[in-house]
């Protein structure tokens, strides 16, 4: 053990940048788990809006009009889309951008 000068320091320094390599390697996967997370609160968030809207819709509470709603500081818009058909159906979107930035929408047809 006397003869062991100098060698603490340079296995600190390996074990230290060891550490900060995983530290680093770590991070953007963490920043895509956190990303991710929102992205499916906000696409729960517009599944519930576009089921409630569309009940709300086939019980006669609500017109098929298009609504801006805003939901924990986010805006989700509710479009409504009529075939002009027959079938007595009516499409309900919810638009809304997510947290990546990009635009998303989700549909589902009820009766009228």
């Amino acid at each position: 053990m006397r003869n062991c000068k100098g060698y603490v320091y340079l296995e600190l320094m390996a074990a230290f940048s060891v550490c900060a390599f995983l530290a680093l390697s770590i991070l953007p996967i963490l920043e895509n788990v956190m990303t991710d997370r929102k992205n499916m609160i906000m696409k729960t968030e517009a599944h519930h809006l576009l089921y409630e809207r569309l009940t709300a819709f086939m019980e006669g509470e609500v017109q098929g009009m298009e609504q801006e709603f805003i939901i924990q500081k986010k805006s989700y818009r509710m479009i409504w889309k009529d075939d002009g058909d027959s079938s007595g159906t009516i499409e309900g979107c919810v638009r809304y951008e997510n947290a990546s930035g990009k635009d998303e929408s989700i549909c589902d047809i009820a009766a009228k």
